[in-house]
């Protein structure tokens, strides 16, 4: 304070002496004489040798006054610049934080795959076997879908954390329960001990769990709406699927019945796909609508399959769908 007081003190002094030296000037020479050379300036005083216009005499009262209290402008021009600078910082830190959790729910819907591909075979007894294309929707219907994510924001921008980029980390469980289905017939409608019978299944629930990774672009992260787009890969683990069947004969059931009922072994799969979304901010929390465009890795078959010539019957059992899921996360 005294310092600054002093410095504003030493201003005002030099302002009084260069209105002294002009207005002497002034009463000297009543024509205006260009200088013969430039005033000279020197501390806080200014050396008057010849006579001085008032343009200059004004131009020099401006550039002694910068000289002599640069100081203390600056420092409070710096300050307020300074504090300018950290305010938008302060609320852009306040909003974007580095790290979520949070959850999220939907449907799998699947516009592609084949749980069962059109086949024919026989039983090891010798009974024929024809088998529809079934399709995961006529099983399983919508695929019920949870997932668990972090998410890290990366990067720095003037050293505020840069949400823009996001790299993620989804935990998934999908279960999805199964309505009985014909899916075929066995025996044949010629005359043979075994005439032909619809092949009427009750599969188990459909389910995996797996881990996603990916990369989220935000458009505009500071805004109300934040629209993003991303990519996740994805590594799942399915579940043994099992069927019973219903109310065929002994001599037409396939061969599974030696299996434990099993269609399909437990088996891992890869997922791809890319992603897109918005954001609502609110407060700390974040209201999440999003969709992916996803390709699931297929199943994997069982003995009883190879041994009745049927061993083809998932090879087309990767899959197309388009997840649909909401949720929330809170930043931190």
């Amino acid at each position: 304070m005294q310092k600054d007081f002093r410095e504003s003190l030493r201003a005002v002094v030099a302002g009084v002496t260069v209105l002294l030296g002009c207005a002497g000037a002034a009463s000297a020479q009543s024509t205006v004489t260009p200088p013969s050379q430039d005033p000279v300036v020197v501390g806080n005083t200014v050396a008057l040798d010849t006579p001085i216009s008032i343009a200059a005499s004004n131009r020099l009262m401006a550039a002694n006054s910068t000289a002599t209290t640069g100081s203390f402008p600056s420092k409070a021009m710096s300050f307020a610049s300074f504090a300018a600078a950290q305010t938008p910082n302060a609320a852009l830190n306040a909003h974007l934080k580095k790290m979520t959790v949070g959850i999220q729910w939907g449907v799998d819907n699947s516009f592609s795959g084949k749980v069962i591909k059109e086949a024919t075979g026989r039983t090891v007894t010798g009974v024929p076997i024809n088998l529809d294309e079934t399709s995961f929707d006529d099983v399983w219907g919508r695929l019920g879908l949870f997932k668990i994510n972090f998410s890290y924001a990366e990067g720095l921008v003037s050293g505020v954390p840069n949400a823009r980029t996001e790299s993620l980390f989804n935990f998934v469980l999908s279960r999805s329960s199964a309505d009985p289905v014909d899916i075929g017939f066995a025996g044949s409608s010629t005359p043979s001990p075994v005439p032909s019978v619809p092949l009427t299944v009750k599969f188990d629930d459909l389910s995996y769990w797996g881990f996603e990774f990916g990369q989220r672009f935000l458009f505009t992260p500071r805004s109300k709406v934040t629209p993003y787009a991303g990519l996740l890969l994805g590594i799942n683990r399915y579940d043994d699927v099992r069927g019973t069947f219903q109310n065929v004969p002994v001599a037409a059931t396939p061969g599974l019945a030696a299996q434990d009922g099993k269609f399909f072994e437990k088996s891992w799969a890869l997922s791809i796909g890319p992603t897109g979304g918005i954001l609502f901010p609110l407060g700390p929390i974040d209201l999440t609508a999003e969709v992916q465009f996803r390709f699931m890795g297929g199943l994997s078959d069982v003995d009883w399959l190879v041994e009745e010539g049927l061993r083809d019957i998932n090879s087309d059992s990767s899959r197309w769908s388009f997840p649909i899921v909401f949720g929330g996360r809170y930043r931190f």
